[in-house]
């Protein structure tokens, strides 16, 4: 899965005609994998807790109860788990329309994320078999590519010099 695609998005580009020969090939990989695809979700869904906790140890959290967290730790714990969570969607419908729209939100909410996901990103790669992280990989990509949009690495790219008082006033 290469290139990510919306099915219903490349049906609707087909106007009604048949469905090219490389779509049809991509919609037969795609069935094939729904036992590779479903047994990743899993994993994802069974291993959240500790990769997230993972991270928020590189963030200071001590391993304590989950009652020592601070605020911002928390929220940084819930952004992770509904980036995760719509990755495994994502993927397990083969289709990044879920991951694209939801997490873009997320990104907005919480300006440390994108660091956190590199962080989240490394911990689940040393987790996974390759075969499940090529599996997963073009997914990631997306996500990196959302948090590129995000305001924060906006920011970072490029901090503009503030305006002068007159070029405020003219």
């Amino acid at each position: 899965m290469a290139h990510l695609h919306s099915w219903p998005e490349r049906i609707a580009n087909r106007e009604g005609d048949y469905l090219t020969a490389d779509d049809l090939q991509d919609l037969i990989r795609y069935a094939l994998s729904f036992q590779e695809r479903l047994d990743l979700y899993q994993v994802l869904q069974q291993q959240e807790l500790a990769w997230i906790e993972q991270v928020l140890q590189q963030h200071g959290y001590t391993g304590e109860a989950v009652s020592s967290l601070t605020p911002t730790q928390r929220l940084l714990a819930r952004q992770l788990a509904f980036c995760l969570r719509s990755l495994g969607l994502s993927l397990l419908i083969g289709d990044p329309l879920p991951l694209q729209q939801w997490t873009f939100g997320a990104m907005e909410e919480y300006l440390g994320l994108p660091t956190a996901l590199s962080q989240l990103r490394a911990v689940v790669q040393g987790s996974l078999p390759a075969e499940q992280w090529e599996l997963l990989a073009p997914y990631w990509q997306l996500l990196q590519g959302v948090s590129a949009t995000s305001p924060e690495a906006e920011a970072e790219a490029a901090p503009e010099p503030a305006p002068t008082l007159l070029e405020m006033f003219v």
